[in-house]
């Protein structure tokens, strides 16, 4: 089962509750339907148990002053969220990317079958040919200059525009997006409407690829912006 299923998520988050016998009875009665097929969530339960038992064993009256946070634990768990979102959405970009090599794979063998198939008829009617699949033409790239904000520590390396049939995609390879934040991109179009095309989490100084679409079109478009917290324009570029 796909570790961001909504569902099989949603059950991993009740076994603590389970554990301690703490949930209602409808409940209870979906977690253990879940943990008859799957084996992480019975194996997680295991060790929640053997967690419920030892603090059975505690004596809370021997607590007075509850522990200290521990400094910077508030970063961390920020940071740790913010690279958990970035490693997500790397996931996903890498599937779709699969999905598309795999779909062009399809179609150069079908179009190598079908220029097999056209020898073999040639070879039939006493003629000698040979067919080859052209590859697929990837689109154009469309190097744009971005403007950064004011007080922004964002550097950009490159910025492109792809031209699709479907809208426009920006590419950007570029670091200094404040750690934890969302950015949102979007392309403004000839009539002054803003299309969004996506939004992304800044890891501080670490640099990040991103590959954000809209389904406006590359000759509507006039400009495109990316914005941070409170809608401060973070990069700019008029096309």
């Amino acid at each position: 089962m796909s570790t961001y299923d909504d569902g099989h998520r949603e059950l991993r988050e009740l076994l603590g509750s389970y554990a301690s016998g703490h949930l209602p009875e409808t409940e209870a009665d979906r977690v253990r339907a879940h943990l008859d097929g799957c084996a992480d969530c019975r194996a997680e339960l295991d060790e929640l148990r053997a967690v419920v038992r030892a603090l059975g064993s505690v004596d809370v009256s021997s607590f007075t002053d509850p522990a200290p946070v521990p400094p910077g634990l508030g970063d961390g768990v920020r940071r740790a969220v913010a690279q958990a979102r970035a490693d997500h959405d790397a996931d996903e970009l890498g599937r779709r990317r699969a999905a598309a090599d795999e779909r062009r794979r399809r179609s150069r063998l079908r179009l190598v079958g079908a220029a097999a198939a056209v020898v073999v008829a040639l070879g039939v009617g006493g003629a000698v040919g040979r067919a080859t699949a052209p590859e697929p033409p990837q689109p154009p790239l469309e190097a744009i200059s971005m403007e950064v904000g004011a007080d922004q520590q964002v550097t950009v390396e490159s910025a492109d525009l792809v031209a699709h049939t479907w809208g426009v995609e920006l590419r950007i390879v570029a670091d200094g997006f404040a750690e934890g934040q969302t950015f949102q991109a979007a392309f403004r179009t000839d009539d002054g409407e803003l299309v969004p095309a996506g939004e992304f989490i800044g890891v501080g100084p670490a640099p990040m690829t991103c590959f954000l679409q809209s389904a406006a079109l590359r000759q509507d478009v006039t400009q495109v912006v990316v914005t941070g917290p409170g809608g401060r324009t973070v990069l700019s570029s008029d096309l």
